[in-house]
């Protein structure tokens, strides 16, 4: 026996933070959300206090879930709303992210086609980080952004992550797992976590001696590790549109999402390591026949089948040639604050290299 709706959004969120904007953002980014889906469901988790002004001014009042929590946990809210939505499927991102119209027609066909059993086939969906000039001025040009990234231009798009946490799952599979882990505090490393045991189940190939490495890099032809493993699930949708864009918003130094990151990786990194039992089937993904090819000359590939030849496009490597790369001053005070090691590291090799 199934549930009625065949497809839930699941979107957490907790502006009443001031530094991100406050309830005026929130409701701002939740009208948008809901100008973009449409007829479709979205379920919210809100926080206690700013759950009166959102259920004044946007129209999923149905839909709304207070989390009366003080510090937010996207693992716990998110689980909370998947526990208590009635759904086949459910596909989850975050309040400041936007679907392509093809994001969301894919959606809605997978979930009302592949519902029929329980399997541990997922689908994670690339993201494009706005700009905060593009995000005020964003009026759903999806593919505009998309191709001003491959290119290598900076003005539009200031960066891209494949390994994302905007995921689409069977509802009963993801709770079969567990769900997102609790013990993460705050945001950061509980989705990457889930990722995890999702390709554990869902292996797309087999796991590379550097996996358990948790080291980010700007252009996704320097990716590492677990990202790089990940990114062979999430390219192909990303050349067929199917994506999210992250709109802007400020991260300031003092935000307690800084401090908690170090501990959070710290976790991240001991649980990829040493995973834990598998908590049902393992199916084979066949997109790649078993075998991951080399990843830098299978993006290339990727694209250039897609219409990007490397030589017009090579923001999926690297800037433009002239491109002006920023890199402001906050950034390397809030490396040294999480990661301060790191820091004098990286710091010791570009002394190194001049």
């Amino acid at each position: 026996m199934y549930n009625e709706e065949p497809l839930k959004y699941i979107v957490p969120c907790f502006h009443g933070d001031l530094a991100r904007g406050g309830k005026d953002v929130l409701v701002s980014r939740l009208k948008n959300l809901t100008s973009v889906l449409g007829a479709n469901k979205m379920n919210v988790s809100v926080s206690c206090d700013i759950f009166h002004d959102v259920h004044q001014e946007i129209a999923v009042k149905d839909n709304l879930i207070i989390s009366g929590a003080a510090t937010f946990s996207p693992a716990k809210n998110r689980n909370i709303i998947v526990r208590e939505c009635g759904a086949n499927y459910i596909f989850i991102f975050d309040v400041d992210l936007l679907p392509t119209k093809e994001t969301l027609n894919y959606a809605l066909k997978k979930s009302t086609q592949r519902h029929q059993s329980l399997q541990p086939e997922f689908d994670m969906l690339p993201c494009l980080y706005l700009t905060k000039e593009e995000t005020e001025r964003f009026d759903g040009d999806f593919q505009g952004c998309l191709e001003s990234f491959l290119r290598g231009e900076n003005h539009r798009v200031e960066g891209i992550a494949l390994a994302s946490s905007c995921l689409l799952i069977n509802r009963e599979w993801f709770l079969q797992l567990g769900g997102f882990d609790e013990r993460f505090v705050g945001h950061g490393g509980e989705d990457l976590e889930l990722i995890d045991r999702l390709t554990r189940h869902y292996p797309i190939g087999p796991r590379p001696d550097d996996y358990a490495l948790n080291i980010k890099a700007q252009h996704p032809g320097d990716y590492q590790g677990f990202r790089r493993y990940f990114s062979y699930y999430a390219l192909p949708h990303l050349f067929a549109g199917r994506f999210l864009v992250h709109q802007w918003h400020p991260r300031p130094l003092t935000h307690p999402y800084h401090r908690r990151r170090a501990s959070n990786d710290a976790m991240l990194e001991q649980m990829l390591a040493n995973p834990g039992p598998l908590c049902g089937p393992v199916v084979q993904c066949d997109a790649l026949g078993g075998v991951l090819p080399d990843f830098r000359s299978w993006i290339i590939s990727q694209q250039e089948a897609a219409g990007y030849p490397l030589a017009d496009y090579p923001g999926l490597m690297r800037w433009a040639d002239g491109v002006s790369v920023k890199r402001p001053f906050w950034r390397k005070l809030r490396k040294f604050y999480i990661n301060p090691r790191l820091f004098l590291k990286d710091m010791l090799k570009n002394k190194l290299k001049n």
